[in-house]
């Protein structure tokens, strides 16, 4: 009997809902709802055997380790997070970054960031004395696959496909690759799940460290290609040396001109003036530019699609080190957490305004807004807790350069991840009524 009364009762509360909705609710209203938010990010694991700390935007934040028992996300507890393992970070609308010290204190930066199903890793070596890998993060619940076309100074590969289990990463060494490879580039494309991929590139000679970086995913192979910051090793290191390092990834090989801009002036480095680049080959230039600026920014113009970047390496205080300063994006408001770390950021376009707040190491609230023709750099007197940046301008592209006594690193300026929107279908009555 009360089996009975339970599944009367059910009825008349589905038809009351019925009834409602059909007098509430427009028949002929059928339009459609979104939804707002931002995606999980996820930080990379240790790769460089020294401390790697992931810099969140508040102790509050809700956190997972990769991999995990529980899927359930904690309360991280701290803003600096240290952590052997990947790191997975709520969606927020502020970008955290991960800093990796080696064990000679050198320093490696990267965003921690949701990949694109599409990324160009443009630096990394397969050859004796590298350390490099691919680390790619699957932080979903099903398994993904990976496929990676690896490109060298002789050809490009076949496709080599990766499958990473749910909840899990994957760590690939780069000599396994392309083994005895100086030249490398990586094209890493997702074909399934949740994936974030990185690339650490670091190098030894014996016990000795030559240096390490995060080697950050470029921009999409187009025909015109800016690098915004590149650090002028010249200045501060011994043995400065600067790689520009290129590949056409189609067909037809590409005709290039590249144009060094800085506070001295803009100008073809000696050595880059139009240099044509066979297909499918990547190939690398040594440069020494010629001026008095900190930091410069190079723009690459090709009658083909192109990717690059440029490895700038030195000598600090006895200590080898070296940047790998990818393309960039254009720049988009946001705001980046920098966990105390001294920025000097470049910034490049034409006639462009940029307004920067920021928190001082000392927790004080600042601002100050950039103005440039061609190009403008922020370099503030303390660390930096935290900055915004906004602007009105389009085309701007802008990249961190951290130089510090021992090491060197490049960060691009790019958020870690930008505001999804999905649909909702809303009720449409005409679904549950007839003619």
């Amino acid at each position: 009997m009360k089996e009975l009364n339970s599944k009367v009762a059910a009825a008349i509360a589905f038809l009351a809902l019925t009834l409602i909705t059909v007098f509430l609710v427009n028949p002929k209203d059928s339009g459609k709802s979104t939804i707002k938010a931002y995606p999980a990010t996820v930080c990379p694991a240790n790769l460089g055997g020294g401390v790697s700390t992931s810099v969140l935007p508040s102790s509050k934040i809700l956190v997972r380790q990769i991999p995990a028992k529980k899927n359930k996300l904690v309360k991280a507890k701290t803003s600096y997070y240290l952590s052997s393992i990947p790191l997975l970070v709520d969606g927020n609308s502020e970008t955290s970054i991960n800093v990796t010290r080696s064990k000679s204190k050198s320093i490696a930066t990267a965003v921690c960031s949701i990949s694109s199903g599409d990324q160009w890793f443009v630096g990394g070596s397969g050859a004796v004395t590298s350390r490099a890998s691919l680390e790619i993060i699957n932080s979903g619940l099903s398994t993904s696959v990976v496929d990676l076309v690896v490109y060298t100074s002789k050809s490009a590969s076949s496709v080599i496909s990766k499958r990473i289990s749910k909840n899990s990463s994957k760590r690939i060494y780069l000599d396994t690759l392309a083994p005895g490879e100086n030249s490398i580039v990586i094209h890493a494309i997702t074909r399934s799940g949740r994936v974030t991929t990185y690339l650490h590139d670091e190098r030894v000679r014996g016990l000795v460290s030559l240096g390490a970086d995060f080697v950050a995913p470029g921009s999409d192979p187009a025909k015109r290609v800016v690098i915004p910051a590149i650090s002028n090793v010249a200045q501060k290191g011994r043995n400065a040396r600067q790689t520009l390092r290129v590949l056409v990834p189609g067909k037809v090989a590409a005709n290039i001109k590249v144009q060094l801009i800085s506070s001295d002036g803009s100008f073809t480095p000696i050595g880059l003036d139009d240099l044509n680049i066979s297909a499918e080959k990547v190939k690398d230039f040594t440069f020494k530019p010629v001026i008095k600026s900190r930091n410069f920014s190079l723009v690459l113009t090709a009658d083909r699609p192109i990717v690059a970047a440029v490895k700038s390496a030195g000598t600090f205080n006895g200590v080898e080190d070296f940047a790998w300063s990818t393309s960039a994006n254009p720049l988009k408001d946001l705001i980046l957490h920098f966990g105390g770390l001294k920025p000097d950021i470049l910034f490049q376009g034409k006639n462009f305004e940029i307004d920067i707040e920021w928190v001082d190491s000392n927790r004080k609230l600042q601002s100050k807004t950039v103005r440039g023709e061609d190009q403008a750099s922020w370099r503030p007197p303390k660390g930096v807790a935290s900055a915004e940046f906004r602007s009105a301008n389009t085309q701007i592209y802008a990249g961190v350069i951290f130089a510090e006594r021992t090491g060197v690193s490049y960060l691009p300026l790019v958020a870690g991840a930008e505001l999804e929107s999905a649909a909702i279908p809303s009720v449409d009555a005409s679904v549950i009524t007839r003619e």
